[in-house]
Formats: C-alpha cells, sequence, structure tokens
C-alpha cells in the first residue's frame, strides 16, 4: 500500500474542505454570528496547519499508485474527511454529543441530507446551512469523480456502468488521472447548479433558497434540514427542482452526452430509458395509492433519485405503503449521479438478461446476446451485477438486524436500513433520532457503506490488500 500518496491526497482533500470552512466564515462575519464565525475560523486554520504539515513531512511518492491505492482513498476519504466536517456541528449549535455532528457530517457529505438535531432547538445559523450546502455539493463531486475513476478502475461494476472516456490509467500514478475527472464534474455541477439557481431567481424566489434548492437538487441532498417538511409542489420552484433532480439522477455521463450534442445518442441511453420507465411505473402506483397526478409524478422523481427534498407534502406520501416507498430508492438513479441504490443500469442489464432467459425457455440451443451503450455483455459481467445484488441484500439484512436489536420497530428498521443504504433521507426516522446515540452510529456506517457501493468495502477485511 502507498501510504504517502494516500496522506498526500488527505492532505490535499484536507485542504480543500479548510477553504469551504473560511467561506462560512465569511459569511458568519455578514450574518454576524460571531460563534460560528471563531468555530470555523478555528477549525479552518487548525485543519490546514494539519494538512499543510502533513504534505511537507511525507514529501513525493517514491512508488507509483495503484487502483488498490484508489480504492484505500475513497474508503478513507468518507471516514477522515467526516471527522475534518464535524466540528461546526459540535461547536456552532446547542449539542454536546461527538457522535451527534459525525453523523451530521456524514449526512451531509453523504449527499442523504438528513439531521439528528432536535429542530425545537430553533432555526440554524446561516453559515451552518451554507456549510451543509458546501458538504453535499462536495459529497456530489466525490461522489461522482470515485464512482468514474477507482470503480471504474477496479471494474467492481459487472458490466462497466462507471466507464467515461474522461478516465484513463495513468502510466505514472493512478491518482494523476483524477483530478481531469474532478473538474469536469466541478464543471457540470456549477452548470446544472446554475440553471437552478437561474430558473428560480428569475421566478421570484429569494437567491438564498434558490441556492439551497439548487446545492439539494444537483446532490440530491438536503442542504436545508427544514426542506423534509416543506410542500413545494406549486409554481417555479416545484419545476426547478424537478429539473435539478433529474439531472442529478441521470449523472455525469448523460449531462456529457447532452453537452456534446450528440442528440440520437442520449435518447437512446439504456440509462434515460429505465429512468423514465421507473417513474412512470411508481408514479402510476402512488396515483392508484391516492396521490394526485401531478403530486404522483413530484413524489417517484424525487424518490427514485435518493433526495430528501419534499416535492410532495410528507402528510400524504406517509400514507403510501411501505413496500412501495422504498422501491424506487433502491433502484437509484445512474451510475456515475450523486443518487444511491442498485442503479439503472444494472436494473437494466438484469432485466435484458432475464428476458433472454424466458426466451431460451423455448429455444434451449438458442444464442442470445444484449449490448449495453455498445458493449456485448458476456456472461461474466451478468454475475458481476448478481454479486453485487447478493452483496446488497445482504446489507440490508445485517442493516435490518443491527436496527431491530438496537430497539427500532420492524418498519423504523428497514426504512432506516434502506434509507442510510440508498443515502435517501426521506426514508430515515429522524422523530426519535436526536439523542438515540446508537441509530446514529449504525446510519453513519450505513450511508458511508452506500457511498461506497457496498462491495468496494469488502477488500478492506483482507490482509493482502493492505499488504500489496
Amino acid at each position: 500500500m502507498n501510504f504517502s500518496a494516500l496522506i498526500r491526497m488527505l492532505s490535499f482533500s484536507t485542504l480543500l474542505f479548510s477553504g469551504g470552512m473560511i467561506v462560512c466564515a465569511l459569511a458568519a462575519l455578514i450574518a454576524g454570528e460571531t460563534t460560528q464565525l471563531l468555530v470555523f475560523l478555528v477549525t479552518a486554520i487548525l485543519m490546514s496547519t494539519l494538512a499543510a504539515a502533513a504534505l511537507v513531512l511525507t514529501g513525493t511518492p517514491r512508488r507509483r499508485a495503484q487502483p488498490s491505492d484508489g480504492l484505500a482513498f475513497m474508503v478513507i476519504f468518507w471516514f477522515v474527511m467526516a471527522l475534518v466536517s464535524a466540528p461546526p456541528f459540535l461547536m456552532g449549535v446547542a449539542n454536546s454529543s461527538v457522535i451527534t455532528a459525525i453523523h451530521e457530517a456524514v449526512s451531509c457529505l453523504s449527499t442523504t441530507g438528513h439531521t439528528a438535531f432536535d429542530p425545537s432547538n430553533g432555526p440554524w445559523p446561516a453559515s451552518l446551512v451554507l456549510w451543509r450546502a458546501i458538504l453535499n455539493l462536495a459529497g456530489a463531486v466525490a461522489t461522482i469523480t470515485f464512482a468514474a475513476t477507482v470503480l471504474a478502475a477496479l471494474n467492481l461494476d459487472g458490466p462497466g456502468i462507471h466507464r467515461t472516456h474522461l478516465f484513463s490509467l495513468s502510466d505514472e500514478s493512478f491518482f494523476d488521472s483524477m483530478p481531469r475527472v474532478l473538474r469536469m464534474t466541478v464543471m457540470v455541477m456549477a452548470i446544472c447548479v446554475l440553471i437552478v439557481f437561474a430558473i428560480e431567481v428569475i421566478g421570484g424566489i429569494p437567491p438564498h433558497t434558490a441556492f439551497l434548492d439548487a446545492a439539494s437538487a444537483f446532490s440530491t441532498g438536503l442542504a436545508d434540514p427544514a426542506g423534509h417538511q416543506v410542500d413545494v409542489t406549486r409554481h417555479v420552484r416545484a419545476f426547478a427542482l424537478f429539473l435539478g433532480l433529474l439531472m442529478g439522477s441521470l449523472g455525469l455521463f448523460f449531462l456529457l452526452q447532452v453537452g456534446s450534442g450528440n442528440l440520437s445518442a442520449w435518447i437512446r441511453d439504456p440509462e434515460l430509458g429505465t429512468l423514465l420507465v421507473a417513474i412512470a411505473v411508481f408514479a402510476i402506483l402512488a396515483a392508484f395509492c391516492g396521490l394526485s397526478f401531478f403530486n404522483a409524478i413530484g413524489w417517484a422523481v424525487s424518490a427514485i433519485s435518493t433526495s430528501g427534498i419534499a416535492l410532495v407534502s410528507p402528510s400524504s406520501t406517509h400514507a403510501l405503503p411501505l413496500a412501495l416507498q422504498l422501491a424506487p430508492p433502491l433502484i437509484g438513479g445512474a451510475a456515475l449521479s450523486t443518487t444511491g441504490g442498485i442503479k439503472l443500469a444494472r436494473i437494466y442489464v438484469l432485466s435484458r438478461r432475464v428476458g433472454q432467459e424466458f426466451v431460451r425457455m423455448g429455444y434451449r440451443q438458442s444464442l442470445l446476446t444484449f449490448e449495453f451503450r455498445r458493449r456485448i455483455q458476456s456472461d461474466r459481467t451478468i454475475m458481476g451485477v448478481w454479486v453485487y445484488l447478493v452483496a446488497y441484500i445482504m446489507a440490508c439484512v445485517g442493516g435490518l438486524l443491527l436496527f431491530s436489536f438496537s430497539g427500532s420497530g420492524f418498519e423504523n428498521a428497514i426504512s432506516n436500513t434502506v434509507g442510510s443504504l440508498t443515502n435517501s433521507a426521506h426514508l430515515v426516522d429522524v422523530q426519535d433520532l436526536p439523542g438515540d446515540r446508537v441509530t446514529q452510529v449504525w446510519l453513519i456506517l450505513g450511508m458511508i457503506l452506500g457511498r461506497l457501493e457496498v462491495l468496494a468495502f469488502i477488500p478492506l477485511f483482507t490482509a493482502s490488500f493492505w499488504h500489496r
């Protein structure tokens, strides 16, 4: 394991997060929030000093980094950056629990978005809400970048659903290939956020609300912790969030196809077709359960994007059957997106293979193949998808047992399990969460495991991985 390269990458990440804290400190200064100003400044100075010292002491790595080093960095990143991001949630609000502060940081970084703080403590300081928005956007960029580099290089996806022309293995070091993907991801994110922001501002929405909505929509998270209780099914705000969630769900590959002007390519993209079919199916089912036409579509988009944004009043969606509430987040969006879940591409591949098996029942000797993005899918790639699906099911069963043994009822246990693994804020039971440290710990692990797409976490438990 190339530990010096890992330390340098973590140090660079810490410096970037420290820069975000400086921005929040400026916001606190403008808003007159003295406590938050001091917390952000002190934390930024401390973290940047430690990161700079680590860069100086480690020096330039002598060995080239491998994809396995990238996997180690991806796993450690979520834990270390959660610790780096947590202090403002510990000293900037009425909170004395380190676990709650870390939970809040992981919830934002993983773009899940729910909060473990008691809403009776009053409104959040503006600088902390901005910090939540920055963490959601940083987590969105990290999620897409890791998927397009680390997971693509390790081929943990079976059919190659994370591949893109932006990434190719470097002859020098694995980490040399990541800046190109990072720059493109940031550029796409900035454009999408600007589109949603502009639509809302032109429609008369206050700029600060428009920014929070734009950050929440692309990251499919929740910058404003009160957002899950607000019904925004009307007017221009609903349209902007609807569009932003679609862009966040379709992800980098699809947005790059749109940007290139290749109309035929993105119209025929299998992830787009699968997403539209899934939204239509879930909207129809929700309409049968009592939702109006527009509310059913809004709920389906918000749910399949694994967003915590309440496009529909929670009082109406909570009446939906539990199985229907869990199904859309379990599917999730595109592979190179900020959504959680199994992913649309895997659902598409499995459905095509199941269809072939039905055909083979009548024609045993037939040789059938199908393509995914101009690649013929072999039995080996299909097996990779099945392995992932089995691992995901096992993670759900394990989470259900942990939450159940911690005292949660069945419905809350399965909702918290799926909500954390799919990074879906609207499924997490936040009513009893403040003060429940054990549940918060399980949610932290579930949210990080969801961002690692389950399988990426398994190699860490083997000694050979660290000795490589």
